[in-house]
């Protein structure tokens, strides 16, 4: 079995399709020019198919295009009641090994870090979204495992202000996303960070799965 594989937006097919409507050509012309490649999250051994699900619904909504799961010790297996196809828009990249995630990341240019409270944690405002950078999320018990972390640069916390000492990992997955999705594209002073070329090329992917 491959150590890795990659998903992404893929055609339906040849054949006859109805007509892509103007008004859907032009919210996938938003949507398009809104992704981000910039910002990736990665998903360590999730266990819990609702938090699986979540993180693949929240970076499609926040315009996040790649994920990365890494399932060494546990299948990645979202549940399709609460993605509701979101995982069809988004480009998700598989790994059996953590080393070729992370070798993969680095190679292109990735500032990686890790969701990890504790001391020498950056506050996830504080994050260094000038670069292109990964987000690490853990097992939902263990958290991000020592392995992962020998990858990163760092390590980032969501500020907390109440009793508790946590959050879910989806709802930390969520609030650290958009943060920093919202902080690159202030950065950038556009809404996505894709080339002309990427463009086109997600257009054409998006104009076929919405036949």
């Amino acid at each position: 079995m491959a150590a890795a594989h990659s998903v992404g937006p893929r055609s339906r097919g040849s054949g006859p399709n109805p007509m892509v409507t103007q008004e859907r050509r032009e919210r996938i012309e938003r949507v398009v020019s809104g992704r981000l490649r910039g910002l990736t999250a990665v998903c360590e051994n999730f266990a819990n198919p609702h938090n699986a699900a979540a993180i693949l619904r929240t970076c499609e909504a926040l315009g996040v295009l790649n994920v990365y799961i890494i399932e060494e010790l546990v299948p990645f297996e979202p549940s399709r009641a609460i993605t509701q196809g979101a995982e069809k828009w988004l480009f998700v990249k598989r790994f059996r090994r953590a080393e070729l995630a992370f070798s993969d990341l680095k190679a292109k240019g990735y500032r990686i870090y890790a969701a990890m409270p504790g001391k020498g944690a950056v506050p996830v405002e504080e994050l260094p979204v000038e670069d292109p950078l990964a987000l690490v999320f853990g097992n939902e018990k263990e958290g991000v495992s020592e392995k992962a972390l020998g990858f990163c640069d760092g390590t980032f916390k969501v500020p907390m202000w109440g009793f508790v000492e946590s959050f879910n990992v989806s709802v930390a997955a969520a609030i650290s996303l958009y943060v920093s999705a919202r902080r690159r594209r202030a950065l950038l002073g556009a809404e996505g960070d894709l080339s002309p070329e990427e463009r086109q090329t997600l257009r054409e992917q998006y104009i076929e799965l919405s036949r």
